[in-house]
């Protein structure tokens, strides 16, 4: 390269640098500001998520009741709890990854049929939710509503019974539909 075609070169780096020097100083706080945002929102979502579930815990009497939701705009994955409630004397479920969720039979099957999977004994072998659920979390029955948003299977709402096998009544069964209900609210409304 000729000492003028560098010269040349070395002014236009210099332009380009100065004109993107002032870019760089502002983007930064404009990203920062958005990602403090979403943080905030999510933190938001996940305390309505955990009353909703608390009072659907108190309302039918249960063990834990779980929120598994997948919106990436909001950080939230299946893989992990959105939202939940539940006795004392229950392990959380929050941080618990080692399941894969979409993969869970149950959850294929709520991904197929699109309604209310209520299980009230898993002795019986049909459709059995994974063995990690039973052994390490006692879930002895349970009932699954799915989280339906623009016709994906965005999640669902889980409720859990460890102390017996139990026979999910009516009332149960609309407990659950109606929490699930307000959970899609609280998205919308965010």
């Amino acid at each position: 390269m000729s000492p003028a075609r560098r010269k040349s070169v070395g002014r236009v780096r210099s332009r380009l640098s100065a004109s993107a020097a002032p870019a760089k100083r502002t983007a930064p706080a404009r990203l920062s500001r958005a990602a403090k945002r979403k943080p905030a929102q999510r933190a938001k979502l996940q305390a309505t998520f955990d009353v909703i579930l608390a009072d659907l815990l108190a309302e039918i009497d249960v063990s834990r009741t779980t929120l598994r939701l997948d919106d990436a705009a909001l950080g939230f994955s299946v893989a992990d709890v959105a939202g939940e409630a539940r006795l004392a004397t229950e392990k959380s479920l929050r941080g618990q990854t080692s399941i894969n969720q979409r993969a869970a039979r149950t959850a294929q099957w709520i991904e197929q049929y699109r309604r209310l999977l209520v299980q009230n004994d898993f002795s019986v072998r049909a459709l059995r939710p994974p063995e990690a659920l039973l052994r390490l979390y006692g879930v002895k029955a349970q009932m699954l509503a799915p989280v339906i948003r623009n016709g994906r299977l965005d999640g669902w709402v889980s409720v859990h019974e460890t102390r017996r096998v139990r026979k999910w009544s009516r009332t149960d069964q609309a407990a659950v539909v109606a929490a699930t209900e307000r959970i899609l609210q609280a998205l919308e409304g965010d």
